[in-house]
């Protein structure tokens, strides 16, 4: 396996195994209440984006009628489309039925009128590093959303506030966090992930075992 493989392992103390620009594996810190407590919480950039509900954007552009930009109160009105999904960790943990409240992504990419020539949705970060992308068809498949809200509650910080994507049938690597941008394109960029040699197509496989990446 590649040495940019193994910059993904980590020890259970949250220190990084590998180059410094590897993504950070944090421990989690239990919440009161109904939210659901992920095994950890990753951040690739090393931090998690610090962002004001009242001076978040969600800008939409590339392949589209005319560009869009959207306030965090205008993707809450949208936000309508409940989900209960298990959400999968390429490392091997698994959250079972969790709750999520979003928008459903394939109206949304319809509602900005793409191009006859967009093939695939971009998703940028706000920490400025993760990208990811989806072809059309992938972002119109049942249960995709942008998500808002997780057991009924706005999205952690270290989750993802105040939007991310939840791609279920795929790695949780997919399901974007901290989303600022969508763009739709003709071509596929390299996500972040893809280029440490991660599939763009992250289906879940059963019985799938991380020795299987080494």
């Amino acid at each position: 396996m590649p040495l940019s493989r193994r910059r993904f392992l980590t020890n259970s103390a949250g220190l990084i195994l590998g180059a410094a620009s590897a993504p950070l594996w944090l421990p989690t810190v239990a919440r009161a209440g109904t939210i659901p407590i992920f095994p950890e919480y990753y951040t690739y950039a090393g931090f998690y984006p610090k962002i004001e509900a009242q001076s978040y954007r969600l800008t939409c552009d590339g392949l589209i009628a005319a560009p869009r930009v959207f306030s965090l109160q205008s993707l809450y009105d949208l936000s309508k489309h409940a989900e209960v999904e298990t959400f999968h960790c390429v490392t091997g943990w698994e959250v079972h039925n969790v709750s999520w409240r979003g928008i459903d992504l394939g109206s949304f990419i319809d509602g900005l009128r793409p191009t006859s020539t967009a093939r695939y949705v971009v998703f940028h970060s706000a920490d400025g590093v993760y990208v990811d992308s989806l072809t059309l068809e992938q972002a119109r498949a049942p249960g995709v959303i942008l998500a808002t809200h997780i057991a009924g509650e706005p999205l952690l910080q270290k989750g993802g506030y105040p939007l991310r994507l939840l791609v279920p049938q795929m790695y949780g690597y997919k399901s974007v966090k901290w989303v600022n941008r969508v763009s739709l394109s003709a071509v596929r960029p390299e996500g972040t992930w893809e280029r440490d040699g991660y599939a763009a197509n992250a289906y879940i496989r059963k019985g799938f075992s991380w020795s299987d990446l080494l």
